[in-house]
């Protein structure tokens, strides 16, 4: 609390590590310029800056706020009660993640925002209706490219201007849509010191990518469709070669899907279904032979199926040869030249 500071307008209380940001700062109705560079901020009151409604400028640089922001509930409602700033400076605060809804607010005046030598990986958003911001100071922070979501949020802003600077930048082929944005944009003031990385993790000036952005874009598509094609040629390759196996050693494979399939479904012997192993069919001629042929398979445990044997009287012979071949497994025709 500030007594008999009514008509005080300008406050520096900087470098002074015994002050916090814990409380509500009183007295100030009228100050316009508040310094707490320097303070250890790193437990925060969201209502902290409610005394200061007419606040122009404030100078919070190197107060460890980035701790505050992660230690405090609501801490997007810092700026809420000062909707007449016109200059924020939030440099060197370690701030990764701007809270949410920290520059939400209907900033009436707001000109100027220096966030440099901070942490942050992405635009900070603020709210639609803030259209008066000349600058934004992002140098030296982590952010390696804008997403289309920020583009669109600094394209909603108006003619602000940026600087960028210092930021571990990538020119790579994810990274195109972004290159093509500050190819065409005017507000990145510091381009010419603005530098990138590149595929080859070689550093270089992002404004040589982006003066050559169409050749740039060509070797992109390049690296996309070479590895693609390669893949496409080898899976043809591929998938030749095993067609020509597959056709070579088509009955292998037959075999052994019929042999896997049979065990599968505990496929059981068709011995158990026939009367007969086979039936033999030949010509009477030839029945020496055959005669001695059944009955060395006969002597091997095979039950074999012969006319002069096994054919019922009174059958006509098709009648028999029919009721063969059902009762039998497989039919052996034995033909001697």
């Amino acid at each position: 609390m500030f007594k008999n500071s009514l008509n005080c307008r300008v406050l520096s209380l900087k470098d002074n590590k015994i002050w916090s940001c814990k409380g509500i700062l009183k007295g100030g109705l009228m100050l316009e310029y508040f310094d707490m560079s320097g303070w250890t901020c790193t437990q925060l009151s969201m209502n902290f800056l409610y005394g200061f409604p007419n606040l122009k400028t404030l100078k919070a640089s190197g107060s460890l706020l980035g701790q505050g922001f992660e230690n405090t509930a609501n801490a997007g409602s810092f700026l809420s009660k000062t909707l007449r700033i016109r200059d924020i400076n939030l440099s060197s605060n370690k701030i990764t993640t701007v809270p949410i809804g920290f520059f939400m607010h209907k900033f009436e005046q707001l000109s100027s925002l220096n966030m440099s030598h901070n942490n942050l990986t992405i635009f900070p958003k603020f709210h639609s209706s803030v259209k008066t911001l000349i600058v934004i100071d992002l140098t030296f922070n982590s952010i390696t490219h804008f997403v289309d979501t920020d583009i669109d949020q600094i394209e909603k802003l108006g003619e602000v201007d940026l600087l960028l600077k210092g930021n571990p930048f990538q020119c790579s082929c994810k990274t195109v849509q972004f290159l093509k944005w500050l190819s065409k944009s005017k507000q990145v003031l510091d381009i010419l010191s603005v530098k990138c990385v590149t595929d080859t993790a070689s550093r270089t000036f992002m404004f040589e990518i982006i003066s050559d952005l169409k050749q740039f874009e060509i070797s992109c598509r390049t690296k996309f469709w070479l590895p693609f094609a390669v893949s496409l040629t080898s899976i043809i390759i591929l998938a030749m070669i095993l067609i020509v196996i597959f056709f070579r050693y088509k009955y292998a494979f037959e075999y052994f899907l019929l042999r896997l399939k049979m065990n599968m479904k505990n496929y059981q012997d068709l011995r158990q279904e026939y009367t007969y192993d086979a039936f033999i069919s030949y010509s009477h001629t030839d029945v020496e032979w055959v005669k001695q042929f059944h009955d060395k398979l006969s002597s091997m445990g095979f039950e074999l199926c012969l006319d002069a044997k096994d054919f019922i009287a009174g059958n006509s012979i098709a009648e028999n040869v029919i009721n063969a071949i059902d009762s039998s497994r497989k039919v052996i025709f034995i033909i001697i030249f």
